[in-house]
């Protein structure tokens, strides 16, 4: 529950300020009737007479030195005096170590930082009764300390509430600058300088020309800063007292302590703030990290024609790349990949755009894929207002034909790997032609036949790269597909950037030629054990380097 401040009645203040001024100026007449006497004394009997005898004016030199004497006693006593009725009257409950004792205990019973600016200010009305005490706490977002709590509100109802909800104090008037400037000297002294700063600031002795509005408002008198880290947290605003002396030193120092622990708290508080929600963030991203998994096809995909497997490591948890493979019909098997823009959250739901428009786009009309293309790219620049864009990858497997249609929008050229071996029956023959050359007369064409095989057994390494622009930016872009026919162990490789810009230690980029390679070591393997060959390479070349972009590949091997 909400502390409540204690609420000063009207009466009361009468009857104590009825006093107040009885004491106060019958002390003063007391101090007239102590001048008084002490002329009587000095001036009266045979001290008259004694001193009568330095000349004529000597009683008048007594007088005036008797006189600056007893003044100046009295006013030492008179400071004392007050002190003592001002403790009297209007700080009964003054008990600084009591004070610090009980906001000590209550302090980490809070929860929330509006039960805590609630407290101190009770405690402080309760200890000095102020006019009135206002807490403004930091709003870095605006560059200001806004009215978080004033005792105010308690007394005057709705009507001064709201008007103090809107009071600010901004960065660059004159008080905030002071006591931040005060504030950031504190954070880089140490020892005796140290328990000095940052330092209380007398608001009625700035500039009048920059006296602050706000400050008008509420009547403030003294600024206490509410400082953690070298940071100005905050400020408590204390009105003139209502004994209208001035805040003593004792009293300074008590408010500076108690603002010391509220800094503590609120910085506290947002370092709790700042755990909890990068809890929650990464709560998040895991829930969000597991939706993509789902996204992206479960297992490999394998039939009598062809072999396809896919695997993609996020640098975030969350990333933009997307792949799938899948069945359009009982003959088409559709292939694709995308880099989209950005990574995280951002970045993945830009991606599940992409993947639903183009399943949706594949099977609900027979298109062509160049259309499909250019449908998806219109429906993501419509459907991105930041300017969010994918490059793309689209191919469709036709299994009666083997032949692959693709259109390449942007994306990184897919590497159809050939295996240098003729089909088994031409090979067969040529093998046949060899061993039967064996006449010196033969010799010749015996040569070219076993060149021709020397030759046809290196892999030929083509990029696909027909098609247009990255989709997502250009509304009418136009877009290509082209059709090749692919034959028995052709193996194609398809990934994004983040396998060939992978960084070693060093900075140096894995590169297409390490990748082109492997995929010529590996062309005679299955589709899956090629995938898992490459990324083992890639992440030993990254060794300790951080992940910067997610790594996709997928590889499809012709059966």
């Amino acid at each position: 529950m909400m502390m409540q401040l204690r609420k000063i009645p009207v009466s009361f203040l009468i009857r104590r300020s009825v006093r107040y001024l009885l004491v106060s100026q019958g002390f003063r007449l007391l101090q007239a009737a102590a001048i008084l006497a002490a002329l009587s004394f000095v001036l009266t009997g045979r001290r008259i007479a004694l001193i009568d005898q330095y000349g004529n004016r000597a009683d008048i030199v007594a007088s005036i030195f008797v006189t600056i004497g007893t003044i100046a006693l009295l006013t030492t006593l008179n400071r004392r005096v007050m002190n003592a009725i001002d403790r009297r009257f209007f700080r009964e409950a003054y008990n600084a170590q009591l004070i610090l004792t009980e906001l000590g205990e209550a302090i980490p019973t809070l929860s929330k930082t509006e039960q805590l600016v609630e407290l101190v200010a009770n405690k402080i009305s309760d200890a000095l009764h102020p006019e009135n005490v206002t807490i403004f706490l930091d709003d870095e977002d605006a560059g200001a300390y806004f009215a978080a709590f004033s005792s105010a509100t308690s007394r005057a109802g709705s009507r001064i509430l709201s008007r103090l909800r809107g009071l600010g104090l901004h960065y660059d008037e004159w008080p905030i600058n002071r006591l931040r400037t005060s504030v950031l000297n504190s954070a880089g002294s140490t020892g005796a300088d140290r328990m000095s700063q940052p330092a209380a600031l007398q608001t009625d002795g700035g500039p009048a020309d920059h006296e602050s509005q706000t400050l008008r408002t509420i009547r403030s008198t003294l600024l206490i800063p509410i400082a953690a880290n070298g940071r100005l947290r905050g400020l408590i605003s204390l009105g003139q007292r209502l004994s209208d002396l001035p805040y003593a030193k004792e009293d300074q120092r008590l408010l500076l302590v108690v603002a010391n622990q509220m800094g503590t708290f609120i910085e506290n508080m947002k370092m709790i703030s700042r755990m909890v929600e990068e809890e929650r963030i990464e709560h998040e991203l895991e829930m969000a990290a597991e939706v993509q998994r789902h996204l992206f096809p479960a297992d490999g995909l394998e039939d009598n024609t062809i072999e396809l497997y896919g695997t993609c490591l996020p640098a975030r948890g969350v990333g933009g790349d997307y792949y799938d493979y899948f069945q359009i019909d009982d003959r088409r098997t559709g292939i694709a990949i995308a880099d989209v823009a950005g990574k995280g959250i951002a970045a993945a739901l830009l991606m599940s755009t992409v993947q639903a428009s183009l399943r949706c786009q594949l099977t609900s009309a027979e298109r062509s894929l160049a259309e499909v293309v250019s449908a998806m790219n219109s429906l993501l620049q419509r459907s991105t207002s930041d300017g969010g864009y994918a490059t793309f990858f689209l191919a469709q497997f036709d299994k009666a034909t083997r032949g692959l249609t693709y259109v390449n929008a942007g994306h990184n050229p897919p590497m159809l790997v050939r295996d240098g071996l003729p089909p088994r029956r031409e090979a067969a023959e040529l093998f046949e032609a060899a061993g039967s050359l064996r006449s010196p007369s033969n010799m010749a064409t015996q040569t070219n036949v076993g060149t021709a095989l020397s030759m046809a057994e290196e892999p030929v390494v083509r990029l696909l790269t027909t098609g247009g622009p990255i989709i997502g930016t250009f509304l009418n872009g136009p877009y290509e597909q082209e059709t090749i026919q692919l034959q028995k162990g052709d193996m194609l490789a398809i990934y994004t950037d983040g396998v060939t810009e992978a960084l070693n230690p060093a900075g140096v980029e894995f590169g297409e030629e390490k990748l082109r390679s492997i995929l010529i070591e590996s062309v005679r393997l299955a589709a899956h054990e090629s995938a898992q060959k490459v990324i083992a390479r890639v992440l030993e070349w990254q060794g300790q380097a951080p992940q910067h972009d997610d790594i996709t590949l997928i590889v499809a091997k012709v059966k």
